[in-house]
């Protein structure tokens, strides 16, 4: 064990019951974010089966979306 992680350990041991918990709390959720990376394959997937949704409902053609005119008419509010 290094010099680090028995000074880590120490200073845990000297909190009360209540803070041990809410850092255990912490150090689980961040061990556990580092186990879920992102999945650009399954994710990217995900976005083209949705755009052949979109095209399939448009009659094979991928709708032209105006972004900007969408904003600013809520903007302004007039959207719908």
């Amino acid at each position: 064990m290094t010099a680090l992680e028995q000074e880590i350990i120490d200073k845990f041991h000297r909190l009360d019951r209540d803070a041990r918990r809410r850092i255990r709390a912490l150090i689980d959720q961040e061990v556990d974010t580092d186990d879920t990376l992102f999945d650009y394959a399954v994710w990217f997937r995900d976005v083209e089966s949705i755009r052949q949704q979109i095209r399939t409902a448009h009659g094979g053609v991928f709708p032209v979306i105006d972004v900007v005119s969408i904003l600013r008419d809520i903007r302004d509010d007039e959207d719908e």
